[in-house]
């Protein structure tokens, strides 16, 4: 990781800094030029600064090695996500339900002779999460916050699983983005006028389930029964408007709140079942 600070816990909390203050800069400046639609370039753009705060490097093409080609699944389908929004929107949400799919095979190729099952079960894993966050029914932008709070928290919920599943690297990268998520998305929760789109959901979202199928298909020490709490980070936000509901809640950041509450609550679980397995094992 680039080399911030006199120790690795002060890089990674300077790097976590700079992520989320410039997050924060340049979604503000977009704010300010009424450039909307490239928000949806914001999340996978923090992805990618992530992954190379985090190995200091660009991987060589072609990749070699499961977390080379996280980038590249990064990169390429950002790029896919941005021109299909232009160009073919009818086939984003077909795209982005391959996207997970294509990452799985792609990133546990080494798998495919000895535990095929394995891979194909990631894939359908990946389809269900790209599924609940980018295809449930949005109107507006302040529902495109919410998918983006929601790849925020998950991020943050996965990065301890991470480090269990011997990844200390895809921690920090985990952290990193979530920093820089959080930062993009903060000065949306009031007025939003964010863009959760192609680049979004193919690019950062399918990314983030690329870096989970390193960790599960290639180190095969993620913590299932933590991944599958953490799995209902997407399920329980489609409950938020009831809950809003219940509560009279109308106003776009009260019911933002509740939606990425609803989100956290599983990533919370899912670290104090990672906590309870590995008791004083645990990695700090």
């Amino acid at each position: 990781m680039l080399g911030f600070g006199n120790s690795p816990q002060e890089a990674l909390v300077a790097s976590l800094l700079a992520m989320a203050l410039v997050g924060f800069l340049a979604s503000r400046l977009m704010r300010w030029h009424g450039l909307a639609r490239l928000t949806d370039l914001l999340m996978p753009v923090a992805l990618l600064a992530a992954y190379w705060l985090t190995y200091n490097k660009v991987p060589p093409f072609p990749p070699v090695g499961a977390v080379n080609k996280v980038f590249y699944v990064i990169a390429v389908g950002t790029a896919i996500g941005f021109a299909a929004e232009i160009a073919a929107p009818r086939a984003v949400r077909f795209l982005a339900l391959l996207q997970p799919v294509a990452a799985a095979f792609y990133v546990g190729a080494p798998r495919l002779g000895t535990a095929s099952w394995e891979v194909a079960l990631a894939s359908v894993a990946g389809v269900a999460v790209m599924g609940m966050v980018f295809l449930r029914r949005a109107t507006g932008a302040a529902d495109d916050v919410k998918r983006g709070g929601v790849v925020a928290v998950l991020a943050l919920g996965f990065a301890p699983i991470a480090l269990l599943g011997a990844s200390s690297s895809s921690f920090q990268l985990c952290l990193m983005f979530a920093g820089g998520c959080f930062g993009i998305l903060i000065i949306h929760a009031v007025k939003p006028t964010f863009r959760f789109g192609g680049a979004s959901s193919i690019g950062a979202l399918g990314g983030l389930i690329a870096i989970a199928d390193t960790v599960v298909l290639i180190t095969r020490k993620a913590d299932l029964i933590a991944l599958a709490v953490l799995a209902f980070c997407v399920v329980l936000p489609a409950f938020s408007e009831r809950v809003c509901r219940m509560f009279g809640l109308s106003r776009p950041f009260p019911c933002l709140f509740v939606h990425v509450v609803l989100a956290a609550l599983p990533a919370a679980a899912a670290l104090a079942v990672a906590l309870v397995d590995y008791g004083s094992s645990f990695p700090v």
